[in-house]
């Protein structure tokens, strides 16, 4: 067996994502990734299994950047201004990397997500700061009682919503600051939110 380039391997999984983004996970196809890799189809199983463990691959990976960004805060700090911080940090990410953000919502709306076999242990590896987070605002009564995974979806899809619209034209950063979406967020996690 040939040594693994980790060069190769993430061109690879680039190459799995521009066809994703392109054409959607049906479109997904082994010689399409070879091709837009630019590398024979056989040398794919040198770095994955089968299709399968290429796209949990990907989604895994993709996860694990995003973490690595948006977890940058003090999750035993206020739990007002790391929810702040959290949210500014998601928009940072998204301004250059939205690509990444809409490729994991694109898994986690299809099916596949399931025949991957991505336990949700796999799938919040690195994202243990948003807990703790979580836990110390609903412990110290700032938080709406919910689990970090609504948390993520009030403080996080906004985010990305926002700037998915700003991207096409929709809305303006003049008409539309973020410190607005930050407080919508902020009224749905918050028990006491400021106006």
């Amino acid at each position: 067996m040939r040594g693994r380039d980790e060069t190769k391997r993430a061109r690879i999984l680039q190459a799995t994502s521009q066809i994703m983004m392109n054409e959607g996970i049906a479109a997904v196809s082994l010689s399409k990734i070879a091709k837009e890799a630019g590398i024979a189809s056989g040398t794919l199983y040198t770095y994955f299994e089968d299709k399968n463990d290429m796209l949990k691959a990907l989604y895994l990976n993709r996860k694990a950047d995003v973490a690595r960004v948006i977890t940058a805060f003090d999750p035993n700090g206020d739990p007002t201004a790391e929810l702040d911080k959290f949210m500014s940090l998601v928009y940072g990410y998204a301004q250059h990397h939205l690509e990444n953000m809409l490729l994991i919502r694109e898994f986690n709306q299809s099916p596949i997500l399931k025949q991957l076999g991505i336990t949700a242990e796999e799938s919040y590896l690195g994202y243990e700061p948003i807990q703790q987070l979580t836990q110390n605002g609903v412990a110290n009564g700032i938080f709406v009682p919910v689990t970090f995974e609504v948390l993520m979806s009030y403080a996080y899809t906004p985010v990305i919503e926002y700037v998915v619209a700003l991207n096409n034209g929709l809305i303006n950063e003049q008409d539309v600051p973020f410190d607005r979406i930050k407080m919508l967020s902020c009224r749905a996690i918050l028990i006491n939110p400021r106006s």
